[in-house]
């Protein structure tokens, strides 16, 4: 019919082209003006009949038709209000907005034109609601606040809010004044999209013009408030709302109840909940249903029971929205028991569980690793058939992934092809990881392949699980490649991947690869400098790479940065195999700027490797820095210079530490004491002994009977 009436106009009313293009006389010409009209009324009867055209073709309109009629039709606005109509009630608004926009001389009714306006918006035609008011305002240049109300809302619909404030000032331009559902509509709009305090300015400029907000816009505005955290704001809003003497309904307190629940205010919340019992809105099971939810998320088991049995107390009849909550409670706090019997509890009232109830029941066996039941429940019949949520498919091949049960992974994402649910990158990245950390790599590169002849495109954890397996299988050439893979497709690798490729390239001596791949991290600056260079430097020291260490260090040194935390380590290293001399170079070319703990390992390195003088030169240059030798550093010199027998060295830091009250193990001055008396100093051993009971230590029990034998003999022969 659309067709027909656009191309033809004449064919929608049964009348052949050639009825007017060759006329056999003139009588059919005028015939009188009243006639024309009443045929015209008629036939407008007839079109805003349901089955219009059953009487239309069954009467005798067709036969009566004539040019002028015909032409009469044309310009009446009331047919074409008839014909669009007719559209619009059977719901073909694309085919009546088309009628519309392709005649421009057709100028609905302003009631037509809001009731087409009206079911275009029900409908979500949106963009077509648009175009149609863009005709509209070429035809006639204005609307009324109807309309206009219309096009903010659909502005507001669409997220432009921008828009739907110009369509706003447009009215007053116009001489449209806004009225209280108008500031309603642009209100809701822009607390919708957070922009709160103009919302507030356009509430003052709707009182300013002797308006009064209703409990709708007091409503928005408190809901608005509480999911921005404002909670003073909501309170000044829910007191002015009192003041104005609007009363808050279900919705406002709800609002306030769900406000202060997210905030994790429990206490705030049931103060709402009791103002709401206490006064003539009374609590219903909307507001009892959001204390539960949030009860159950936060685990406050105790709370959510004392609440079930207040519901029960006051006549309310559970939903199924409490016994979800319920559900959900339980699996989150691991009560799996009690959940499961929640269940059977809703089939025993006829309340069947749905998919998202089996859904919290499966996440909750996955959570306590109980994968056999996990899987038993998605088999059973009455969960078979339901369409589960993607979340419990990713739920359950985590939990398969984490303890590398690659055969139930398989399984699962099996399940989920056949329930014709797509599997996405999660998915696929738990299967191949689990794949990979069991060492299966040809099936985890055939998931890959399939991922992708999906359309779906491997991630930075799914490259990484894979390079991670090549690693520690030892074939690096199949790691690196997997990883140029990672940069070839903009993807910015895991530290962990980083890390393992350059430990195990250095570990295989395979430098030119750990160089490019850290050449290649660097440039592209996935990670700060910083932790770039440390993970190299840290690997090259790890497997004695010190020549290698050297020039990134003067590479560092040469950006101007200073590389403090990898200094500690790489002395250590040094000093712990013996290169005690390389370290100190080190600092004295100036590389590190040493603390007291990297002067303490280099004097340890010179004390191991028998060099007391440099260990001395240290210690005195340490002293000469205004650094303050410490009790380890003190511990490090004195068993130094025990141990390579420099008695007097080792008395002088005794008396020292002495002087600084630092005490040095008891065992040291033990072991002092002991090899006085083995090279026969019996008075050093006897000042030693008392030094050691001044500052109250007692020296261990020493057999000094072979000493004093020597001291007799040596008297004896004169020594």
């Amino acid at each position: 019919m659309r067709k027909i009436f656009q191309n033809n106009p004449k064919h929608f009313l049964g009348i052949h082209q050639n009825t007017i293009k060759r006329p056999r006389s003139l009588s059919y010409i005028p015939s009188s003006i009243k006639q024309n009209q009443f045929l015209l009324s008629e036939i407008t009867t007839i079109l805003q009949s349901d089955n219009w055209e059953t009487i239309l073709s069954a009467s005798k309109v067709p036969k009566k038709l004539n040019p002028h009629v015909i032409q009469m039709l044309l310009q009446e606005n009331q047919v074409f209000e008839v014909i669009v109509d007719r559209y619009r009630v059977k719901g073909l608004l694309d085919e009546a907005a088309e009628i519309f926009l392709k005649n421009d001389e057709f100028e609905p009714s302003p009631l037509f034109f809001n009731s087409f306006l009206k079911d275009l918006i029900k409908g979500k035609k949106l963009e077509l609601f648009l175009k149609v008011c863009e005709a509209m305002q070429e035809k006639v240049g204005f609307f009324d606040v109807y309309a206009y109300t219309n096009m903010i809302k659909v502005y507001c619909m669409v997220g432009d809010v921008e828009k739907a404030k110009e369509v706003f000032v447009k009215m007053g331009v116009h001489g449209c004044d806004p009225n209280s559902f108008t500031y309603n509509v642009i209100i809701d709009g822009l607390c919708k999209t957070g922009r709160l305090d103009e919302a507030v300015e356009f509430k003052k400029s709707m009182v300013n013009k002797g308006l009064v907000p209703d409990v709708f816009l007091y409503t928005t505005l408190v809901n608005c408030f509480c999911k921005m955290k404002r909670w003073e704001d909501a309170r000044t809003v829910l007191n002015e709302m009192r003041d104005a003497g609007v009363e808050p309904n279900v919705v406002t307190y709800n609002a306030l109840v769900n406000g202060f629940m997210s905030e994790g205010d429990v206490e705030a919340a049931f103060r709402v909940k009791d103002e709401m019992a206490a006064g003539c809105v009374g609590a219903n099971l909307v507001c009892y249903n959001t204390l539960l939810h949030w009860l159950c998320k936060m685990h406050k088991l105790d709370r959510v029971h004392e609440l079930i049995n207040e519901m029960i107390s006051l006549g309310m009849k559970l939903d199924f929205r409490t016994y979800t909550s319920l559900i959900h409670g339980y699996c989150k706090a691991k009560r799996m028991n009690d959940a499961f019997a929640v269940v059977e509890e809703m089939k025993k009232l006829d309340l069947q569980p749905n998919a998202k109830s089996y859904g919290l029941l499966i996440i909750g066996l996955c959570h306590t690793l109980d994968l056999e039941k996990a899987e038993a429940l998605m088999l059973e019949p009455s969960v078979k058939n339901l369409k589960l949520d993607h979340v419990v498919y990713e739920t359950l091949l985590s939990a398969c992934s984490k303890v590398n049960d690659y055969r139930k992974s398989k399984k699962v994402l099996e399940m989920m092809k056949e329930n014709a649910i797509v599997p996405n990158e999660i998915c696929y990245g738990n299967v191949i990881g689990c794949l990979c950390r069991v060492k299966k790599m040809e099936e985890a590169r055939f998931y890959m392949n399939e991922m992708m002849d999906n359309g779906l495109e491997p991630n930075a954890h799914i490259f990484g699980a894979l390079i991670n397996a090549y690693c520690k299988l030892g074939e690096l050439n199949v790691a690196n490649k997997y990883f140029y893979a990672v940069l070839g497709r903009g993807l910015v690798p895991l530290i962990s991947t980083y890390e393992i490729l350059i430990q195990e390239n250095c570990k295989s001596a395979n430098l030119i690869d750990a160089f490019s791949i850290f050449r290649f991290v660097l440039s592209r600056k996935f990670f700060s400098v910083m932790c770039t260079y440390r993970v190299l430097l840290d690997s090259l020291m790890k497997w004695s790479k010190y020549v290698e260490v050297s020039g990134l260090l003067m590479e560092l040194k040469n950006e101007g940065i200073v590389f403090n935390l990898s200094s500690y380590s790489l002395i250590f290293c040094l000093c712990d195999r013996g290169k005690v001399g390389e370290a100190y170079k080190l600092v004295e070319d100036g590389w590190f700027t040493p603390n007291i703990y990297t002067y303490n390992i280099l004097m340890k390195g010179f004390f191991r490797v028998g060099n007391t003088e440099k260990a001395k030169q240290l210690f005195d240059e340490i002293k000469r820095k205004g650094l303050t030798p410490d009790d380890l550093m003190y511990q490090t010199m004195f068993t130094g210079f025990r141990k390579l027998r420099d008695l007097n060295a080792a008395c002088g830091i005794l008396d020292e530490t002495a002087q600084k009250g630092i005490s040095l193990a008891p065992y040291e001055y033990d072991r002092l004491v002991d090899y006085c008396y083995k090279i026969g100093d019996l008075e050093k051993a006897k000042e030693l002994t008392q030094k050691m009971t001044a500052i109250g230590l007692t020296l261990r029990s020493v057999d000094t009977s072979d000493f004093k034998d020597q001291e007799t003999k040596r008297s004896q022969m004169g020594i």
